[in-house]
């Protein structure tokens, strides 16, 4: 079963890694794929590029779409990255999402494959 654990920043209610904490934080996520590649449940992973150079395309009421800058303005979290790995359930998805820097909240979604 895929999943994809999405990683989720900007909460103000979660500590935010200072200077000191961001090269291990760093560490921790290169630990994580690496664990999930020796285990064979790595898929793809991905760091994303900043909010403020993301695109939406958005659908107006007479059909048209038109691209506005950056994402969702209702939200002040937003996903930095991703892992997407095979797991044998959704609940070994969340013990992996369990090992994640305790600055993001890590989103668990299984893949709906088409």
């Amino acid at each position: 079963m895929k999943f994809m654990l999405l990683i989720v920043g900007g909460d103000p209610k979660l500590p935010q890694p200072t200077e000191t904490q961001m090269a291990p934080m760093m560490a921790t996520f290169e630990q994580i794929g690496a664990d999930l590649t020796a285990q064979g449940k790595l898929v793809h992973s991905a760091r994303l590029r900043p909010n403020a150079e993301a695109k939406t395309v958005k659908l107006l009421g007479d059909g048209k779409r038109v691209v506005v800058d950056g994402p969702f303005t209702e939200t002040k979290e937003a996903v930095g990255g991703y892992y997407l790995g095979d797991f044998v359930s959704e609940a070994e998805a969340i013990e992996w999402a369990r090992k994640f820097p305790p600055f993001f909240h890590i989103e668990v979604r299984q893949v709906w494959e088409v």
